[in-house]
């Protein structure tokens, strides 16, 4: 299945792109799975650290994630199914103090 993402600030600079067609696995067919399968290619490893705080399996306090325009918290979270040529957006969450 390909599935486009869409990258936003630090993880577009982090990836060196804003766009990457990734054709993945039929076993990473959803949220969570499809993310792993691209912070698991060495050439995207730079966003790892980026989504994932330490020992943090969730990304979601690091980034809004969207499918085709949604919101995954509106849909089924990191568990929500992705369909063929959906497109899985990125967007990093500011943090300060």
């Amino acid at each position: 299945m390909r599935v486009c993402f869409k990258l936003y600030g630090v993880f577009r600079t982090a990836a060196g792109t804003n766009d990457i067609q990734l054709e993945l696995p039929p076993s990473a067919n959803t949220v969570k799975t499809a993310i792993t399968e691209l912070t698991s290619r060495p050439e995207y490893a730079g966003i790892k650290p980026l989504l994932f705080d330490g020992e943090m399996t969730d990304p979601r306090p690091n980034a809004l994630i969207m499918i085709s325009g949604r919101e995954i918290g509106t849909l089924g979270g990191l568990n929500t199914a992705l369909n063929e040529s959906d497109e899985l957006s990125l967007l990093p969450i500011a943090h300060g103090g």
